[in-house]
Order: structure tokens, then sequence, then C-alpha cells
């Protein structure tokens, strides 16, 4: 059982206790729990001194799927140029490092002539291109976000 799990289920309890010394023990024990993840602390103590069931529950919802609570800021607008050099960019990275590792020598006499495996890379950095130029490649279907900043064109139709 992971934390969050032992929250919920700690939770649960909560709503089903009638003694009130164990209700107590319960609010205690997840303040504790809540105090260790990621939450918003003045929140967490408002919640807790006040005994609120429905903000108790708002918050570990958001700790079970924070994806659903993210908001999406807007992404700038770029010129057709500027998303061309920055794929052109990408493209050629790629390519060197491709032909970078193809031409690695091993220990032995000759090269093993393995073709690169390379399938995700990390852009040019932000001193090249704006950081966000990346996500809007992915909005329109030019590049695929492979997570942890490292994308890879997505595969061809054929």
């Amino acid at each position: 059982m992971n934390i969050i799990e032992k929250i919920r289920d700690t939770e649960t309890q909560l709503r089903s206790a009638t003694d009130p010394v164990r209700q107590m023990e319960h609010w205690a024990l997840l303040q504790r729990l809540l105090g260790r993840m990621p939450v918003d602390q003045a929140e967490l103590k408002r919640v807790c001194e006040q005994r609120d069931a429905v903000g108790l529950d708002d918050m570990i919802t958001r700790l079970e799927n924070p994806e659903a609570f993210k908001k999406e800021e807007p992404l700038p607008e770029f010129t057709q140029t500027e998303l061309n050099d920055a794929l052109r960019a990408f493209r050629h990275r790629i390519k060197y490092m491709k032909l970078d590792q193809e031409s690695q020598i091993s220990q032995r006499d000759l090269t093993t002539g393995k073709s690169a495996d390379i399938g995700a890379i990390q852009p040019p950095g932000p001193s090249e291109f704006n950081p966000k130029i990346w996500k809007v490649l992915v909005k329109k279907g030019m590049l695929v976000d492979e997570g942890k900043g490292f994308y890879r064109e997505p595969y061809s139709k054929g």
C-alpha cells in the first residue's frame, strides 16, 4: 500500500468512525501523512483544524490524479519560419547523434557496424530556441513528447 492509498483508506475510516476519539486519531494521522505530500500546507492546516471533510476529499483527489487539475497555460504563437528552424535544428541534432553513435570504435580492430538505435533526444536548449516551441511542435503533430524533456519525430505511416 502506498502513501496515497493509506491516506484514502484513513479518510474512509474517518468517515465511518462514530467515536470522537477515533475521529481525532484519524484526523491526526491524516495531517501527518498529508504533511509529507506536495500539498498546500496552509490549506492542510485549515482543513484539519476545521475538520473540513469536503476540503480533505478534494485534497486527496488532487493527489490521486494531479493531471486532472493542471491548468493548461496558453502556448505562445510562433511564425512558421521559427517552427521550421526549430524542427530543422532538431533533425540535425538527431542526425548527428546517430552518426556519432554509429561511428564509435569498439575495443576490437574493426567497428561493429551497428545502426544507431536513438529514438528520442533532448532538443536544442533555451539558448537556441524558446523551450515552449517544442510543445507547439508536439501540438501540431510534428514531434512526439516522450516525457522528461525527450522528443522524437512521429513514426512515418507507410
